[in-house]
């Protein structure tokens, strides 16, 4: 399982249903917040298929990483090594070439995977001296399509800004595939329209047309919507910084495998975790309660402080909203307590679950 996994039907989201009794007011925060806006939802055109949500979901969460941090994309490495078209050398290889590796030596490079910070150190994803057999055409395809997008985000989007619509809707066919390859990581399906093409001997421009038309439009109208909503706050917590120079940490590991947050903004010794959302609704309190705890046990996963994280929040990608809270006033709320005692007593409960909870599973709980 995994935290969110937990949250919908393990014994984590039980105790924050119990626990967490000023829920309902948090929920009221966000539906309001949303409301507010004063803008119109982004919208399919025509009537999508129930994938559609998901692919449009995970590209846009692709983007959005890309526009914080140049780094791998590592679940979708991780995927590509699931489907046999990598092996976990080759993985490590590609991870070099990403400009969040270009400092390291060429020893470090060699083990690019191994650079993702965690709270017990680096994460090893795999053996670099691996034997394992890949399909040598599928993943030539696909190392060319992830080398492709480098070269084309540095040249027309760098990290830290949003490029033209041609330039947005480039993007948005590589963050279509790179987040539909991650997708076999996270449920262990490979996707069969990928599949299909690489099986076929499709080049990297054969992958790029597997989103439509209307895909590619709503992503760059998503694009636009954060360009107009967001970048200015992820960039003033970035301390402002010049084109090219990463506003924060895309994808913070909190428990390797089992805790994944979204997006890490700002540097120094505060961020703000901020969890992406391209719902186009937030009537269901259910589905928003559990996006509200999610947040706040991320933050509390974090048990060294490795991370820094002092805000979190949501990002409603169509409505164009970001709510955001100080996080002692999030945990305040949503315990509709704001006592210190009894916040640090609840997160200790917390962390004696987790552990339970995690080493059950099969993975290792941060100790501070």
């Amino acid at each position: 399982m995994s935290l969110t996994s937990q949250l919908h039907r393990g014994e984590v989201g039980r105790w924050c249903a119990v626990t967490f009794p000023g829920t309902s007011e948090a929920v009221r925060q966000v539906v309001a917040a949303a409301k507010s806006t004063g803008k119109g939802l982004v919208r399919p055109a025509g009537r999508p298929d129930g994938r559609h949500w998901a692919d449009i979901g995970g590209a846009l969460g692709q983007r959005l990483a890309d526009l914080v941090d140049p780094a791998p994309p590592y679940g979708a490495l991780l995927g590509m090594i699931r489907a046999g078209w990598l092996t976990f050398a080759q993985a490590h290889a590609e991870a070099a070439a990403y400009p969040s590796h270009q400092e390291f030596d060429a020893e470090h490079r060699a083990r690019a995977l191994s650079l993702r910070r965690t709270p017990d150190g680096w994460l090893d994803l795999g053996p670099t001296g691996d034997v394992r057999r890949a399909d040598q055409a599928a993943g030539a395809a696909l190392r060319d399509l992830l080398a492709r997008t480098r070269t084309y985000q540095a040249t027309h989007t760098p990290v830290g800004q949003f490029g033209t619509n041609g330039a947005e809707a480039g993007l948005a066919r590589s963050a279509w595939v790179i987040s539909a390859c991650e997708g076999i990581y996270r449920s262990g399906e490979v996707d069969e329209r990928l599949a299909r093409v690489l099986r076929t001997g499709g080049r990297p421009e054969d992958l790029r047309v597997l989103p439509g038309e209307q895909a590619v439009t709503e992503l760059v109208e998503l694009a636009w919507r954060a360009r107009d909503t967001a970048l200015d706050e992820f960039r003033r917590l970035a301390g402002n910084p010049g084109p090219g120079v990463p506003l924060g940490v895309a994808a913070p590991t909190f428990v390797p495998n089992w805790a994944d947050g979204d997006l890490l903004v700002g540097t120094g010794t505060e961020t703000l975790l901020v969890d992406v959302k391209t719902v186009m609704s937030v009537a269901d309190p259910d589905k928003v309660s559990r996006w509200l705890w999610q947040i706040l046990l991320y933050a509390w996963l974090d048990t060294d402080d490795l991370n820094h994280v002092r805000a979190a929040g949501l990002y409603l990608a169509r409505h164009g909203a970001l709510i955001t809270w100080g996080l002692d006033e999030l945990a305040g709320l949503l315990l509709d307590d704001t006592s210190a005692g009894h916040r640090k007593q609840v997160r200790r409960e917390f962390e004696a679950l987790a552990a339970k909870v995690i080493t059950a599973e099969g993975g290792r709980f941060p100790i501070a």
